[in-house]
């Protein structure tokens, strides 16, 4: 396996550990100081603060993490491509979203992150 691969696999299973505000920097330490994080459905965010500010907002609604990975693969430019199914437990429920990722990775720190999902999906289960 790439080492692209290996810190993509890291980062997701830092997300499943995650079970207090603190563990958030952990996940943080995995970006590069001017990492792009875009999630599709809402504009790009640029730099660590940015994204602990979009990655405390939804993690913060939830009690339980739960990442699960179905394929991962890297392009010959070393962008890693990830399809998740990405669940989180809100109150009693758990909300689930197909998840499909790409990464880009620059000396050993995610350079850009890409998510692509259905928004509507998450907010109907958020409502249901």
């Amino acid at each position: 396996m790439s080492d692209n691969r290996a810190l993509v696999r890291e980062f997701i299973a830092s997300f499943n550990a995650y079970q207090k505000p603190d563990d958030l920097e952990r996940i943080m330490a995995f970006f590069a100081p001017k990492a792009v994080y875009h999630n599709m459905p809402a504009p790009p965010v640029s730099g660590h603060d940015a994204i602990r500010a979009v990655l405390s907002g939804f993690m913060g609604m939830a009690s339980k993490v739960d990442w699960v990975l179905h394929d991962i693969a890297e392009s010959d430019a070393g962008r890693v491509l990830t399809e998740r199914l990405d669940r989180f437990q809100i109150g009693e429920k758990w909300v689930e979203l197909p998840v499909m990722g790409a990464f880009e990775i620059e000396n050993g720190k995610i350079s850009a992150w890409r998510d692509y999902f259905d928004l509507n999906q998450f907010q109907s289960q958020l409502s249901g």
